[in-house]
């Protein structure tokens, strides 16, 4: 079908599904483009839903299927702190990849990252009764806000775009002389900027979270895919940047969602510093059982949210773990594609006039990765860009959803857009150019 799509019908869609694109969070946008697809019968260039596009290795494939079969773990209950063999590879990993010691008790599985940050933030909001607000480092993930909400604490923020270098550590160091905070949380590689955090910064947010006692929550779901370097020769540097060296109040999620592309089966890593875990946190009792943090983490949140994480995934986390820490490299390879297609969809949005918002790292030309952003110089207002985008064809997201200050602007995620749809992509974008030059 030709673009603009017919804007009587996609606009009856909108109202009948109760969608507002200024408001509409991922899964509001993701419900929208399905319908308009079906009953229009056209396809989208889909970049609203951060989901991987890539096949499963078949290393964790396999060593799932033996643990269900061999094993036979359908009929019991996985270990409450993870199954210790993994734990083992999960240690080993982080000594490898991020140049960190941290002992197995302190590599717990969870289900997904999003269960990860979700048991940490509230973790965070228990230690001290009289500190009960999440700072974040904005732009992020849009459900770590709905977690805050649904745990009934505080939020406040402080955005990258104004915010790097010094300038960064300085803001949060005034916010946190307030004395309400008990965790800041980021991600690096940042969904949606793509910038990522360099060691200077984060000695900084590491030194503020010891002196002033909060929770540093480093959401690491896109570990390793900073292109600009060579993160997989286990044991050299460089490696991923961590705030785990500097802190002894962190705790890094490692998704394997991206890089391993084994989202399906929900299983990330909760990686806490040992220091963390043998710290007593008083008001923990109450709500824990127990003044440990690290217990508190595990016994005290995970098990009353999913009693265990599932013990196959486990099996298939751990053979993927042990190949990578042998230095099998073709486990991380397949990631490269997210790079290669966020290259060519950003020349294609600049080329017909588009510009980016996150446009550098420190001065430095921003990674090839899973997210960019963008905006375009007709619409001040990116509800109104992607409203108008949406007759062409073109879903995202808008950088507000994300927490962002730039209300300009639009979260474009590159994962479900290979390559076969580049020409659809360009004929699309080039007629929105001759439609709004």
């Amino acid at each position: 079908m030709n673009v603009p799509f017919d804007r009587e019908a996609l606009a009856g869609i909108a109202r009948e599904l109760d969608v507002d694109v200024r408001r509409a969070s991922i899964r509001d946008m993701d419900r929208l483009v399905n319908a308009v697809e079906e009953r229009l019968g056209v396809r989208y260039i889909r970049m609203e839903f951060g989901i991987p596009g890539l096949p499963t290795p078949e290393v964790a494939i396999e060593a799932e299927t033996r643990a269900l079969r061999e094993r036979k773990l359908g009929h019991i209950y996985a270990p409450f702190a993870g199954v210790p063999a993994l734990k083992q590879e999960i240690s080993r990993f982080a000594r490898l990849f991020m140049g960190v010691d941290i002992p197995a008790d302190c590599c717990i599985p969870t289900v997904g990252a999003m269960q990860g940050c979700f048991a940490s933030i509230a973790l965070a909001s228990r230690m001290r009764d009289d500190a009960r607000t999440v700072l974040f480092l904005e732009p992020g993930f849009p459900v770590n806000k709905r977690q805050v909400k649904l745990l009934g604490i505080e939020s406040d923020s402080i955005d990258f775009y104004d915010h790097r270098g010094p300038a960064l550590i300085e803001a949060i160091e005034r916010r946190a002389q307030q004395g309400d905070l008990c965790a800041i949380i980021w991600s690096s590689p940042n969904n949606p900027c793509w910038i990522v955090l360099n060691e200077e910064e984060l000695a900084g947010i590491g030194r503020i979270c010891d002196e002033h006692g909060l929770l540093a929550i480093e959401d690491l779901a896109y570990f390793g895919m900073d292109t600009r370097q060579n993160y997989f020769v286990p044991g050299e540097p460089p490696y991923q940047p961590t705030v785990l060296r500097h802190t002894r109040r962190g705790i890094s999620i490692i998704s394997s969602s991206k890089i391993f592309s084994y989202a399906g089966q929900r299983i990330a890593m909760a990686i806490l510093s040992p220091e963390l875990w043998d710290t007593d946190a008083p008001d923990l009792e109450g709500y824990c059982g127990t003044e440990k943090i690290g217990r508190a983490f595990v016994p005290g949140l995970l098990y009353p949210l999913t009693a265990c994480c599932p013990e196959s995934p486990q099996y298939g986390l751990m053979a993927i773990l042990q190949a990578a820490n042998s230095g099998d490299r073709s486990l991380f390879e397949p990631a490269f594609e997210y790079s290669r297609r966020a290259r060519e969809m950003k020349r294609l949005f600049l080329e017909n006039g588009f510009r980016l918002v996150y446009d550098n790292d420190l001065g430095e030309p921003l990674a090839d990765g899973f997210y960019f952003t963008i905006a375009h110089p007709a619409y001040d207002d990116g509800a109104d860009l992607i409203a108008e985008l949406l007759h062409y064809g073109i879903s995202a997201i808008t950088l507000e959803t994300t927490g962002s200050v730039r209300r300009e602007g639009l979260r474009a995620c590159v994962s479900l857009t290979g390559q076969e749809l580049f020409p659809l992509l360009e004929e699309r974008l080039r007629r929105f150019a001759a439609a709004h030059s």
